[in-house]
């Protein structure tokens, strides 16, 4: 794929944090990491955007929304408004903070796994905001040229609500597929069960294709 994206925006915080503590600063402050990544890593990156990352990417954070993927969990916060780099020998092991997750993963949660694991096939990804177009999809991938219309299923719903979504994804995937190069839809296995074979083969033919979404420690998509 010719497209190369930026870094996600959890890399800037990491290689700012990284830098900081290269700098000699054992621990350094939410503003002060912020205003390093804006200054040094990407002036591009909206300091709002960083900072509403910082929750995501602290190992003992709070947020619901946080990554659950390792590797994106790198701070550890050690007092209000003040963070370290996450030390499993200081700190514990990871898993101990990513069992304290409770509930159902949030929607936001899983489109933004699936856009990472987009964006890691070389796709620029972007959520989709248009509450004009009721059959617009859930993201756009694009690479280059190509552009690539995203509908997900969100894993956490009931079955029946989940087919019912699959269906309304079809249908609009139909509708909006010239506007895209080809369109993609995400879906739960189980779900993803009930397309017979020969639905697939047809859908395929209208530039229509059907992934499984599966779940490690984070939600991927399986082409």
């Amino acid at each position: 794929m010719a497209y190369n994206e930026r870094d996600p925006t959890w890399l800037v915080l990491k290689k700012a944090a990284e830098q900081l503590v290269k700098q000699g600063r054992i621990s350094f402050t939410r503003r002060e990491l912020i205003s390093y990544a804006n200054k040094h890593i990407d002036p591009s990156r909206p300091e709002s955007s960083l900072d509403f990352e910082v929750d995501l990417v602290t190992v003992n954070g709070s947020s619901k929304d946080r990554y659950r993927d390792p590797e994106k969990l790198f701070l550890f916060r050690i007092g209000r408004g003040k963070y370290t780099l996450y030390n499993p020998e200081l700190h514990g092991p990871i898993e101990k903070y990513l069992s304290v997750t409770t509930g159902v993963p949030t929607r936001r949660y899983v489109l933004k796994n699936i856009a990472d694991s987009l964006r890691e096939r070389g796709y620029h990804v972007q959520e989709v905001t248009q509450p004009g177009r009721t059959t617009a999809p859930d993201l756009l991938a694009s690479d280059g040229g190509e552009r690539v219309g995203v509908w997900v299923i969100d894993p956490a719903g009931d079955h029946r609500s989940q087919l019912r979504t699959l269906a309304y994804s079809i249908g609009s995937a139909l509708i909006e597929r010239p506007r895209y190069n080809w369109v993609l839809i995400i879906a739960p296995p189980d779900i993803l069960a009930h397309v017979p074979s020969d639905t697939r083969e047809l859908l395929e033919k209208h530039g229509v294709r059907l992934a499984f979404i599966q779940e490690e420690r984070r939600y991927t998509v399986k082409l």
